[in-house]
């Protein structure tokens, strides 16, 4: 596959600096690129790696000057946001993804289920159970397990051992990487009144994902110990992540990996959490707010808000705390000495004057 530099710049709307017959087979980064690929540049720091880069061609957000482009050999599509443009050129290089055959493969185990073979790709050895209700172009791959009750949506794509628990409903369009867990029983424990032990708390919800809903491989979501745990359409879960039972989010949220969500905290809509972050229980996050990586957030975030910090504050009260830190200790460091001083001297004998 190959698209020329004229095509490029009709596909992605941009306005073209160079040869527009010059051919592009594939995408790179700017230090990675060979002469072959279409490379990018977003921001006006790395516009000077252009020189000394192979690639051909660079989608270059508008406003940002390259030095040293030779118009002759090389060509520039100026855009107005270079790292979504690339987006296009991503998806058209990028392999289709493999997929099971259509049908139901002959080592699947279907119990009864709402099913129409010829609209599905099911995989080898995936288990689905009775009372499911499974949509059109759905793909489940190999050794994910479905348990009874559950309703997957149109287009929905199940990667390799994936499971999902009873009676939960996923949307359409939604992705499950390998390894995810959804509508596992929360981890809701009251110690015994005879001090034997811990009574486990039966969790009676499920989980909702809703349309276009992203969960990262081994990440877990926690049915409802009453109602559901919900992920707001478009929402996007990274790798290792954990949301606890209740948890409501909203939509087009982000969550990076290794964070976790404790039970009946409510995120809103386009929340940003940086990665390894913790949010505790019965927490709520407003809309538009972000949590800059590794926040330990104890705290309500008011919509539009970036926090940060262990435990977490306002981003701007916890950077004025961090560089008062740095101040404080060299200072800190003088103030030993002195007491050290100080304490030497009392503890030295007092000599007799002499007469």
């Amino acid at each position: 596959m190959q698209l020329t530099a004229q095509e490029i710049a009709v596909k992605t709307g941009g306005t073209l600096e160079g040869p527009a017959s010059l051919a592009v087979r594939g995408v790179n980064d700017l230090r990675g690129a060979s002469h072959a690929d279409a490379t990018f540049i977003c921001d006006a720091r790395y516009a000077q790696l252009w020189q000394d880069s192979r690639a051909s061609l660079a989608l270059v957000s508008r406003g940002i000057d390259v030095p040293g482009h030779d118009a002759t050999t090389r060509a520039l599509v100026r855009v107005e946001s270079a790292d979504i443009a690339m987006i296009t050129l991503l998806e058209f290089f990028a392999p289709q993804p493999q997929r099971p055959a259509q049908g139901i493969h002959p080592t699947a185990v279907v119990e009864s289920t709402e099913i129409t073979a010829s609209e599905v790709f099911v995989g080898a050895l995936v288990w689905i159970g009775s009372d499911c209700r499974i949509g059109r172009n759905v793909v489940i791959h190999a050794g994910a397990r479905i348990y009874p009750g559950v309703s997957i949506g149109d287009g929905t794509t199940i990667h390799a051992n994936a499971v999902i628990r009873e009676k939960c409903v996923i949307g359409s369009r939604v992705i499950l990487h390998a390894g995810a867990v959804i509508g596992t029983e929360g981890f809701g424990y009251r110690p015994a009144p005879n001090g034997a032990g811990l009574l486990r708390i039966p969790h009676l919800g499920n989980v909702v994902l809703e349309d276009d809903v992203e969960i990262g491989s081994c990440t877990c979501v926690d049915r409802g110990t009453f109602g559901s745990t919900r992920i707001g359409a478009g929402t996007k879960i990274d790798n290792h992540c954990q949301v606890g039972h209740n948890v409501q989010f909203g939509k087009n949220t982000v969550m990076a990996g290794l964070s976790g969500v404790a039970g009946s905290s409510t995120i809103g809509d386009w929340v940003r959490i940086g990665a390894g972050t913790g949010i505790a229980d019965h927490r709520h996050v407003g809309s538009n707010a972000q949590l800059a990586a590794r926040t330990a957030l104890i705290n309500d975030v008011p919509a539009g808000e970036t926090w940060g910090g262990m435990p977490a504050r306002e981003i701007k009260t916890e950077i004025r705390h961090l560089l008062a830190l740095q101040k404080l200790s060299p200072i800190a460091r003088d103030l030993i000495r002195l007491v050290d001083a100080n304490k030497k001297a009392r503890s030295e004998p007092v000599k007799a004057s002499e007469s």
